[in-house]
């Protein structure tokens, strides 16, 4: 028993002395060398498709290059508030269906139909905005449709009305 559990030992750490020695390699690099090698993981990374960006955006502002990095992107609306409005409209007329003791569910219906044409009609705003709050382009999504959008340091993302996916190109 002691003999395996010392292999064990032993296997381990042959395994772990060469992470040890690239780690103490790495930061023996002067600054230039480390940049130069940074550069090379990116463009590395890039080839094999390590950096998208995919970010789930609920509703407020996102300045570029502090909250989301500056590129090219794919927005695609997840969710509008209609939805929201159409889900308290159902349980609504649920509610009035109970107080009133209405067995037809005339209620329910109704409301429901009303919450369906909220969910139908509403869509989800994106604008990007300037550094003066200026709007540069507005675009506005229904729930799962898509568009290309360019976003440049120095602007705002602005989404309201429901949330977003933002996937890098």
């Amino acid at each position: 028993m002691k003999k395996t559990v010392f292999i064990v030992v032993l296997v381990l750490l042959v395994l772990t002395i060469p992470a040890l020695a690239q780690e103490s390699e790495v930061k023996s690099l002067s600054n230039e060398q480390l940049k130069a090698l940074y550069e090379i993981v990116k463009a590395e990374m890039s080839l094999r498709g390590l950096d998208k960006i995919e970010l789930t955006l609920a509703a407020g502002k996102y300045i570029i290059g502090k909250d989301i990095p500056a590129g090219n992107y794919t927005i695609t609306c997840t969710s509008t508030e209609g939805e929201s409005l159409g889900s308290a409209y159902g349980s609504l007329g649920s509610a009035y269906d109970s107080l009133t003791g209405s067995e037809n569910n005339a209620w329910s219906s109704l409301f429901g139909a009303l919450g369906g044409l909220m969910e139908e009609v509403s869509e989800l705003n994106v604008e990007i905005l300037g550094d003066y709050g200026d709007v540069l382009k507005k675009v506005t999504l229904k729930k799962n449709s898509s568009t290309d959008i360019t976003l440049q340091e120095g602007t705002a993302l602005q989404i309201s009305d429901g949330s977003a996916k933002l996937f890098s190109k």
